[in-house]
């Protein structure tokens, strides 16, 4: 069949969607979408790997460019996927719907916004965080745990809703520092400082997909108990630049955590430090966020992260809305 472009008057440039119409004076432009069988016309920037002929290979790459385009920005409308990808509307729905069958897409409702799922995340961790974090990570740990005092440091990632511990290192009875991995050690990411760091990059859509509707576990009774009581915890992270988590886990221990990023600006990982009590006073909290924060910054610098901008460190609470 040979392709054609089909020309839609669009009053928002979402009409195309919902099958609306323009009311009578609103201000219109004319959306091209595509019909099975050739690319039409787009607007915007279109990725190299979305090009008319390379998507005409089939279903396994058009998959491919519908994980890179979302890898590559904000979660997206449908409209916007199918007219930078370059893949007609009805392929776009059926690979959407499988691919969030399979996790590796989610649909937040409430945007009307497709992004990445968790298991995006696993098949990108399996290449990146095993390898590549824990490995550039140790020295960085061992050097923090020295410097702050803490009793350990550690590097850890999201696995479903739980963090897991790549590499760590401890202080040992007679004060030296030995660093190890335990891939096998895992807390929930709620309760804990390198949970919260990680999670602070997520969605009100993606964290109700990980947690669901019910409530969040609190084997001590601390700790956010709703996802809404855990976004607000999230915000304060994203104000603050660093997560903290006092205890809301039985071991007691106030502990402290900073994202890592990696090339494409995404969050790959959280370093966090534990200490027996939170530092007094707003001197030595700012001497041990900012600590911990130049380390995660390390180690995304050599993950192949180059920031724009290097946050600020705010170590006092932001004053509720």
């Amino acid at each position: 069949m040979e392709g054609r472009l089909v020309t839609i008057v669009s009053a928002q440039g979402d009409c195309a969607d919902s099958g609306a119409r323009p009311a009578p004076g609103e201000a219109t432009r004319e959306v091209c979408v595509e019909v099975e069988g050739a690319p039409g016309r787009h607007e915007g920037a279109v990725p190299p790997s979305a090009s008319p002929d390379r998507a005409a290979d089939g279903t396994p790459r058009r998959v491919l460019i519908i994980l890179r385009y979302l890898a590559g920005r904000r979660p997206a409308s449908t409209s916007a996927i199918v007219r930078d990808c370059h893949i007609p509307r009805s392929s776009a729905y059926r690979l959407l719907r499988i691919l969030q069958e399979e996790g590796f897409v989610l649909f937040d409702p409430d945007a009307q916004r497709w992004g990445l799922g968790p298991s995006s995340y696993e098949l990108a961790s399996s290449f990146v965080l095993p390898d590549s974090l824990a490995r550039q990570s140790q020295g960085v740990v061992a050097r923090l745990t020295v410097e702050t005092g803490a009793l350990m440091a550690a590097v850890a990632v999201l696995d479903g809703t739980d963090v897991m511990m790549l590499s760590a290192s401890r202080r040992t009875g007679d004060g030296s520092v030995a660093v190890g991995v335990a891939p096998t050690v895992r807390y929930p990411a709620h309760l804990t400082a390198t949970g919260r760091a990680l999670l602070a990059q997520r969605s009100r859509g993606e964290l109700r997909a990980l947690y669901g509707k019910g409530p969040l576990a609190r084997p001590t009774g601390r700790g956010p108990a709703t996802v809404e009581e855990l976004l607000e915890t999230l915000q304060e992270v994203g104000e603050r630049g660093f997560a903290e988590s006092a205890g809301d886990l039985a071991d007691g221990i106030w502990a402290c955590a900073a994202p890592v990023r990696g090339a494409p600006d995404r969050v790959v990982g959280a370093l966090g430090a534990g200490f027996r009590r939170r530092p007094r006073g707003d001197a030595a909290l700012r001497a041990a966020a900012t600590a911990l924060t130049s380390a995660a910054a390390e180690v995304s610098s050599r993950l192949g992260y180059r920031p724009d901008v290097i946050p600020a460190v705010t170590t006092t609470r932001p004053a509720p809305a």
